[in-house]
């Protein structure tokens, strides 16, 4: 009897390390990418959810991010849509939570 050991074995993300070397073969680094995209540094996004910046990353090694990160990306999408604060920014620049709508 063969087992498909691929499926019984849990996606784990990739090593900060991996990523690093990744980016390097492909010509690129972290630095790079950040200020193309108009961040100070992106290293930040190697150890913990940074969506941006992992959608930035995944692109520049033509992956998808939740291939690079799967543990970022198990929980549903709802439920991350419902931690999410919804904002507003006023006029004069101010962020503001967006008040609940009530019936």
């Amino acid at each position: 009897m063969t087992m498909d050991t691929q499926k019984c074995m849990a996606q784990t993300d990739w090593h900060p390390a991996d990523v690093k070397a990744a980016l390097e073969k492909k010509g690129v680094s972290l630095r790079q990418l950040a200020k193309e995209h108009g961040y100070s540094h992106f290293q930040r996004v190697l150890s913990t959810h940074w969506w941006a910046a992992e959608q930035i990353v995944a692109k520049a090694l033509g992956k998808p991010a939740n291939e690079i990160w799967p543990s970022r990306y198990l929980a549903p999408r709802s439920k991350a849509q419902a931690r999410t604060v919804k904002i507003t920014v006023t006029s004069t620049g101010r962020i503001r939570k967006q008040q609940e709508r009530r019936a």
